[in-house]
């Protein structure tokens, strides 16, 4: 009997404001082994994180009430030490998440639109040969994954 992979004990929580995105991703990561949740509203992740607290938390940051670096700092003001990536597709996240390293606070970011491969990529569930072999096949052409980083001014 084969053992079961590391994700499979992760619980990732996945917020964005648009359902059909954060359904998506926790339907490609419960497909990927990891007991992946969809949530719209980040209030309700937070909610949830007090009976049964995420190892994972992937978050849009734009998202109207509670933006995704507010629920990230919850989080861990909460005291849930768990791995958050955060996702935005607009500039305007960098001054969200330096005032977020002002505080303090240091989160990783992946720009939208997220490729299901880079997120599993990111998040280590497989190992990076195969994955860069399966972009290939998908894009057709060699890969390379990189990473973002936000300075502040």
């Amino acid at each position: 009997m084969s053992q079961p992979s590391a994700s499979s004990t992760q619980r990732v929580y996945i917020v964005d404001d648009e359902w059909a995105i954060a359904q998506s991703l926790a339907a490609i990561l419960t497909h990927e082994g990891f007991h992946a949740q969809a949530f719209h509203n980040p209030g309700q992740a937070l909610v949830r994180a007090l009976s049964c607290p995420p190892d994972i938390l992937i978050a849009d940051v734009m998202m109207p009430g509670m933006n995704g670096v507010e629920l990230a700092v919850a989080m861990r003001t909460a005291g849930h030490n768990c791995r958050i990536l955060l996702f935005s597709g607009q500039t305007a996240s960098a001054e969200l998440l330096a005032e977020a390293r002002r505080q303090g606070y240091e989160f990783e970011l992946l720009e939208k639109p997220v490729h299901p491969m880079q997120l599993l990529l990111r998040l280590g569930n497989l190992r990076e040969q195969p994955i860069r072999r399966r972009l290939a096949k998908v894009t057709g052409s060699r890969t390379h994954t990189t990473r973002r980083t936000v300075t502040a001014a």
